[in-house]
């Protein structure tokens, strides 16, 4: 599948409005390669972004804000109690 662009910007914005600094954690399911991750990094206190291993960014990816925690899992099955996070994003994830 190839990757879609945003040049317009419009992924950015919509989630600088949706996040604000005052937002504790956030989880992103079906993370990928951290594209989306990137753009909001600053926002959030911490990220757990999740996706299967396979799609994990790689040891010579660009390296990831230390807000940013990359973790193995499946949306299917999350590994972690409810009520964890303040926001989850789902984006473009099948």
């Amino acid at each position: 599948m190839p990757t879609r662009s945003d040049a317009a910007g419009n992924e950015k914005s919509y989630l600088r409005d949706m996040l604000t600094a005052q937002v504790g954690i956030v989880l992103e399911i079906g993370c990928g390669n951290g594209r989306l991750t990137r753009k909001y990094a600053d926002l959030p206190r911490r990220i757990v972004a999740v996706d299967l291993p396979e799609t994990l960014p790689r040891g010579d990816a660009e390296p990831l804000p230390e807000s940013i925690v990359l973790a193995a899992a499946s949306g299917l099955s999350l590994p972690f109690p409810a009520c964890s996070f303040d926001h989850v994003i789902f984006s473009l994830s099948f």
